[in-house]
């Protein structure tokens, strides 16, 4: 892969450093409203996620690597590797901002 497939190179680059992680998911599924979900942290943190953080929130089990993430992802909605990259990687990286998954503990 690389910018010529679409992806900038610095998200290629996250990409590469996650790749091998097994990211962990945190929190509690509380329910689901429209298109929106809701997981829990703690009683006094609960999120509201759009469809796409909460599809990757659910394939964070530790048992994944990003990279094979990726692939799921790209079977699943079937497009290109390359189109599922960026939506992952900054998914990732907001999800883990906000302690609702563990990238750190997961590394390879």
């Amino acid at each position: 892969m690389s910018s010529e497939s679409g992806v900038s190179k610095e998200i290629l680059n996250k990409y590469n450093l996650l790749k091998n992680h097994k990211p962990v998911r945190e929190g509690l599924y509380l329910g689901s409203e429209d298109d929106k979900f809701y997981v829990a942290k703690s009683q006094e943190e609960i999120y509201e996620l759009t469809a796409l953080p909460y599809y990757v929130w659910l394939l964070c089990d530790g048992e994944h690597t990003v990279s094979e993430i990726a692939e799921k992802m790209s079977k699943d909605v079937e497009v290109k590797i390359e189109e599922v990259i960026e939506p992952l990687v900054r998914s990732i990286e907001s999800l883990s901002e906000v302690g609702l998954i563990n990238i750190e503990a997961s590394a390879k």
